[in-house]
C-alpha cells in the first residue's frame, strides 16, 4: 500500500513538471529550418473550445530562404483565417494566408530570410471536440528557387488529461 501511494505520488509529480507542448529541434548547426516551439493558450484546459496556437520555426544561417509555410492541423483543430506572421524581433513579416480544408498556406510577400525566427500566432483554432491524448500539426515549406513541398517536421501537442 505504501509503495503503491509513493509511485502515485511520483508519477503524478512528473506529469506536472512535463510541458504540455513541445517540438523536439535539431541542432542548430543544421542547413535546414527546424520546429522550435508549438504552444498553446490558454493552456491545460482541454474543454475549451476556441483557443490560440503558436508554433515557432528557426531558419538557419546555412539555409534556403523561405518563399511559403504550410501548416496541417490535426483532425480535431480548425484553422481560421486570423493568422499572423512576425520574425522573433516581434516585427511583422506580410503572408497572404489561404487555407484548404485542414492546411494553411503562408505567402510571403518577402522570403524568410537565414537567420531568422519565424512565429506564427494561429488565432482562433477550434476544436470540434474535446482534445485527448497527443495531437500533431505537419510543418512544410517551399524555399526560394524551388517549386517543391519538403516537409519541416512535426509539432506535438500534448494535452494532459
Amino acid at each position: 500500500m505504501n509503495r503503491t501511494l509513493t509511485y502515485t505520488a511520483i508519477f503524478a509529480l512528473i506529469m506536472a513538471v512535463v510541458p504540455a507542448t513541445y517540438a523536439n529541434p535539431t541542432p542548430q548547426y543544421s542547413n535546414f529550418p527546424y520546429i522550435i516551439s508549438l504552444g498553446e493558450s490558454p493552456q491545460g484546459i482541454r474543454h475549451w473550445r476556441i483557443l490560440r496556437h503558436t508554433l515557432k520555426i528557426a531558419v538557419p544561417q546555412k539555409s534556403k530562404a523561405i518563399s511559403q509555410l504550410i501548416i496541417e492541423a490535426p483532425a480535431n483543430i480548425v484553422l481560421r483565417e486570423s493568422i499572423d506572421v512576425f520574425e522573433q524581433s516581434g516585427k511583422k513579416i506580410a503572408a497572404k494566408v489561404s487555407l484548404q480544408s485542414k492546411k494553411a498556406t503562408l505567402e510571403f510577400a518577402e522570403l524568410a530570410t537565414p537567420g531568422t525566427a519565424i512565429v506564427v500566432e494561429m488565432k482562433n483554432v477550434k476544436k470540434t471536440a474535446v482534445t485527448t491524448g497527443n495531437k500533431f500539426y505537419k510543418i512544410s515549406a517551399i524555399f526560394a528557387d524551388m517549386n517543391v513541398e519538403l516537409p519541416i517536421g512535426v509539432a506535438q501537442l500534448r494535452v494532459i488529461d
